[in-house]
């Protein structure tokens, strides 16, 4: 995904590497909320399980050719992820009777999408795209119903939130490996060095706020609630990715060699969309809608989507300097006033 925007560091580019985010993060979701509700552990279950892994691994290395000629490769490797989760539906509608409605409707709505990306095969560009949209809000329509149906087959309150941790936890991982390998062959400079420091200071904050200061019940609360929890997870996750693709491009733009200019937008709205992100979450968490964690962070998507529209006239090392100190005074914010307000209710006790 990074090498995609990398290679291509426009707004078309980054529009592409935002369409192709959406079936990587639903591949992972669809496995996540499969395991938490039916994970039985057996033999079958877990050679479908790596069968979905190597899929997935495959669908991953298809990803920089998905608009470049490797269109096919790239619907074969996801028909083949969304096929295993199928089969293991198929499993749940035979075994587990208090669960049918449920299997079934993911069986009918995948099925249909299956269906739509293999026909899209067939098909010439611009309209094998317009068939992948038509598959994908197949499959992302899909949970609003069956969300509905979790009292026959309910979620894990703990399972969920672990996931999708998990998964911003790969993300910035990637991300930071990405920035590595990116400019491993770089003639470090100060300014290179700089801006390498600015990125990790930025990752390091969205780490802290997102594991430390995030109500991450909200999945369980209510169908809205959780469904909030799910999608807006796909801003947080694709802006934390792109985001280590704005930190790699600033660096080489401060290191001696080929020039990188106004790429600073990059960094800015990849900040914006994981801010916003985080923001949407908490909007849904009751009883307090808007509190100083929400604020502060539409707060800095609003800083960040001010730079990004500033950054033809910024250096890009500036704005990823100032995105930085935006992100870690939030957490000196949160840090003392959650402190504070811990202080408050332990001497109430």
């Amino acid at each position: 995904m990074a090498l995609t925007l990398s290679g291509d560091p426009t707004a078309a580019g980054f529009g592409r590497f935002l369409v192709l985010f959406l079936p990587i993060g639903w591949a992972w979701a669809g496995f996540t909320f499969y395991a938490t509700r039916f994970d039985t552990d057996d033999l079958v279950y877990r050679l479908l399980v790596l069968l979905g892994m190597f899929a997935v691994a495959a669908l991953a290395s298809t990803v920089p050719d998905a608009f470049h000629g490797g269109q096919n490769s790239f619907v074969v490797a996801y028909v083949v992820v969304r096929v295993v989760l199928i089969v293991l539906y198929v499993r749940v509608y035979l075994r587990v009777p208090a669960a049918r409605r449920l299997a079934g409707w993911f069986i009918l709505m995948f099925g249909i999408a299956v269906v739509d990306w293999v026909i899209s095969l067939a098909l010439p560009v611009p309209w094998k795209y317009v068939l992948w949209g038509v598959a994908l809000a197949l499959e992302h329509a899909a949970p609003i119903r069956a969300w509905r149906m979790i009292r026959d087959a309910p979620v894990h309150p703990r399972h969920i939130p672990e996931r999708y941790g998990l998964l911003i936890i790969i993300v910035l991982g990637e991300a930071v490996i990405g920035v590595v390998l990116g400019t491993a062959s770089v003639s470090w400079t100060a300014l290179s060095g700089t801006a390498a420091f600015g990125g990790f200071l930025a990752a390091a904050a969205i780490w802290w706020l997102y594991f430390d200061f995030l109500d991450a019940s909200v999945v369980t609360r209510s169908v809205l609630s959780g469904m909030t929890f799910v999608y807006a997870h796909y801003f947080v996750a694709a802006g934390i990715a792109a985001l280590g693709v704005g930190v790699k491009l600033t660096i080489l733009s401060a290191a001696p060699g080929p020039s990188y200019d106004d790429i600073g937008w990059i960094a800015a709205v990849s900040t914006a969309m994981c801010m916003g992100g985080l923001a949407v979450i908490q909007l849904a968490t009751p009883p307090t809608l808007f509190d100083l964690d929400v604020a502060l962070r539409l707060a800095v998507a609003a800083l960040a989507a001010v730079l990004a529209l500033a950054s033809s006239v910024l250096s890009p090392v500036l704005v990823l300097w100032l995105l930085a100190v935006a992100l870690s005074a939030q957490v000196v914010i949160d840090l003392a006033v959650h402190e504070r307000h811990a202080g408050a209710a332990a001497e109430s006790i």
